[in-house]
């Protein structure tokens, strides 16, 4: 019988083993290095080829990166064909000992990060996922709201207030057409929903909507299955603006993240007229 911690340091007996948990939206995909599929805290993760550059450990976190390559038929690496997912996808690396006892029940975490991209090499045959630490996303300094007189927040987001459950309207998408999806019953909602988002119930992906004609919603990019026939639903966008949608649609006045009442002129050096 031997620990995880006496396998680690053991040069003859450790036989360590690696898993992939990737979370995308609502879909997971779980891998493993190990020849054979294993089954750890009840969830099964699929041995598959699977390859990745060195982990560098030391004080500077922010700037860790991970590659990881797998076959383009990978069912995650394929998600990112011609159509990147509206979400961003989370990964963790973690590293089991096989011989453990009992089974697999210490773990040492060697990455954690956000999927940055997925290129195609190898003419094709392999996709490459670039990962960037937990540490590296959350280190960028980006201003949360800008001086200007539109507001600042994200439409539904904690400070906008809105609830979402209240602006949006569920159809079947009848027809899709490159960008264009016709969605029906969106112009009879009553709702504007440029600016806002669509998300078929089939699924977890969703689209920001550029621009609406009736039912006829134009899309920031197509969706990576066709949608046709499957219900979607569409929520109402905002122009952002103080005397807009925030007051006249969702009733949002005192949530309102900008400045929309600075004066277009500086009196300081114009003088007041």
């Amino acid at each position: 019988m031997a620990t995880a911690l006496e396998l680690e340091q053991s040069r003859e007996d450790s036989r360590p083993i690696e898993i992939y948990e990737i979370f995308l939206g609502g879909d997971v995909f779980r891998y493993t290095s190990a020849e054979d599929d294993l089954t750890i805290g009840g969830e099964v993760f699929t041995a598959i080829p699977i390859a990745r550059n060195h982990v560098i450990q030391g004080s500077d976190q922010q700037k860790r990166s991970l590659l990881i390559t797998v076959p383009t038929t990978n069912p995650f690496a394929a998600k990112y064909i011609d159509v990147v997912p509206g979400e961003q996808a989370d990964l963790t690396l973690m590293r089991y000992q096989r011989d453990e006892v009992p089974a697999f029940n210490t773990f040492v975490l060697l990455f954690s990060g956000k999927v940055q991209s997925v290129d195609f090499s190898n003419d094709g045959l392999n996709a490459r996922i670039a990962v960037r630490s937990s540490d590296a996303a959350l280190s960028r300094n980006v201003p949360r709201v800008n001086f200007g007189g539109m507001c600042g927040a994200f439409l539904y987001d904690a400070f906008c207030g809105a609830n979402p459950s209240m602006f949006n309207h569920i159809g079947e998408i009848t027809l899709v057409s490159k960008d264009d999806i016709t969605v029906t019953g969106a112009a009879a909602s009553g709702f504007d929903f440029k600016g806002g988002y669509v998300k078929p119930t089939t699924s977890n992906d969703f689209r920001l909507v550029r621009k609406q004609v009736g039912d006829v919603l134009t899309l920031s990019l197509p969706f990576h299955l066709n949608e046709l026939g499957s219900d979607a639903q569409v929520f109402a966008g905002c122009n952002h603006l103080i005397d807009g949608d925030c007051a006249l649609v969702f009733d949002r006045v005192i949530d309102f993240l900008g400045f929309a009442f600075v004066a277009n002129k500086d009196i300081w050096r114009s003088g007041i007229q």
